[in-house]
């Protein structure tokens, strides 16, 4: 015991200096630039074929193969040498990358993909360790589009053949003479930005005008109504059995009891429908007022491309929003997938068009990262790119 006591003052000094030693251990063993600097081979992933549906020709499987080697090999040669992170890539097939596609004729084009993304290396425990998520992908998908729009709304706004409504991305940029869009201009750590590679300059997107927007906010309102309908149906049904169960002999030890939860679940029944009641008539008067809007346009602003800042605040009318000059303030143009853009005269397994999708990491201590954006952008030959179109 005394020996403990006297050893006492000793152990700060004792423990700093072994957390020195173990730090300098640690400090000697990898530092972060040991780390940015492993180089490593691209990793090739076992292709994604799990996707492929019915209205995708296997026989054209070889053909598809061999547009995707000539996309993954440029994606390469844009970052030859990985360098403090590990590289992969993989093809992918989907028949349905997007639900909108669902809606094409049997003869459009086939929907293919390639994958890169990127594992960074960085210090833990005296040694380089790689990451086991990412945010950082290179991707390109042909004759689609996969998260180059924002949808307007997680509701269900859609035109009458079921396709979605989107947002048209900004133009954030140019690179080596081709536009930059996002979906998400205003993000600065983890940015999402696409190209598109097109004859042309004709994009696979068209716009929506205003009366097709209105008719797809009329077909929410009329949807709602009917599912506020059956929810009152259903609840009207369920309280004429509990009633019936309270009535039964037996149910309550005394008839005071028994009228009393009759009473409170007619009252919460009650209650609930006077509130549903009174949104749906609003709803109603909605749907009448944006038949008033609409009857107030000439034929030439019905059909003009709708701009738009929030689709429920047009339909509510919410804070003065309700008319499409007001949301043009701070709106962005509508569109919609085009399902006409191909040419009928080319097999469905060539590439039509080429989405260039990078979404990617920004933060200070990701160096291998914003390295490797740095050099894909300087290297990266969209026309060859582009050059692929048409076979």
């Amino acid at each position: 015991m005394d020996a403990l006591i006297n050893i006492r003052p000793l152990l700060p000094g004792l423990l700093a200096i072994l957390l020195g030693v173990n730090g300098l251990a640690q400090s000697t063993g990898c530092r972060p630039e040991d780390a940015q600097a492993i180089q490593t081979s691209w990793v090739r992933k076992p292709d994604a074929l799990g996707a492929i549906g019915p209205d995708f020709p296997r026989k054209s499987l070889p053909l598809v193969f061999e547009r995707q080697e000539k996309i993954l090999n440029l994606l390469q040669k844009a970052y030859p040498n990985p360098r403090g992170l590990e590289a992969r890539a993989y093809r992918i097939i989907k028949s349905d990358p997007a639900n909108d596609y669902k809606h094409l004729p049997p003869n459009a084009p086939l929907r293919y993909s390639v994958t890169t993304y990127y594992l960074h290396y960085w210090c833990f425990r005296g040694k380089p360790e790689r990451s086991a998520e990412t945010g950082t992908w290179i991707e390109c998908y042909v004759n689609s589009l996969w998260q180059f729009m924002e949808s307007i709304s997680e509701r269900e706004y859609l035109l009458p053949n079921g396709q979605s409504i989107f947002y048209m991305p900004e133009r954030v940029g140019d690179l080596k003479g081709y536009a930059v869009y996002s979906p998400h201009p205003t993000r600065r750590e983890n940015r999402q930005e696409s190209i598109l590679l097109v004859p042309g300059n004709r994009l696979p997107v068209r716009p929506v005008s205003r009366e097709e927007l209105v008719r797809s906010l009329q077909r929410h309102i009329r949807h709602f109504l009917k599912e506020n309908d059956e929810t009152t149906r259903v609840l009207e049904a369920g309280l004429k059995e509990t009633l019936a169960y309270a009535d039964q002999p037996g149910s309550f030890k005394t008839e005071a009891e028994r009228e009393k939860y009759k009473e409170d679940n007619r009252r919460s029944i009650g209650n609930g429908r006077i509130k549903r009641d009174k949104t749906a008539q609003e709803f109603r008067q909605n749907y009448d007022r944006l038949e008033a809007l609409l009857a107030a346009m000439s034929p030439q602003e019905r059909a003009s491309q709708a701009i738009i800042e929030n689709p429920y605040d047009l339909m509510t009318q919410y804070r003065g929003k309700g008319t499409f000059e007001a949301q043009a303030v701070k709106g962005r143009p509508l569109v919609t997938h085009d399902l006409q853009y191909h040419d009928p005269t080319l097999p469905r397994h060539a590439i039509q068009s080429i989405q260039l999708l990078m979404k990617y990491e920004t933060s200070a201590n990701l160096v291998a990262k914003r390295d490797l954006m740095e050099q894909f952008r300087q290297n990266i030959d969209l026309d060859g790119l582009k050059a692929l179109i048409g076979h």
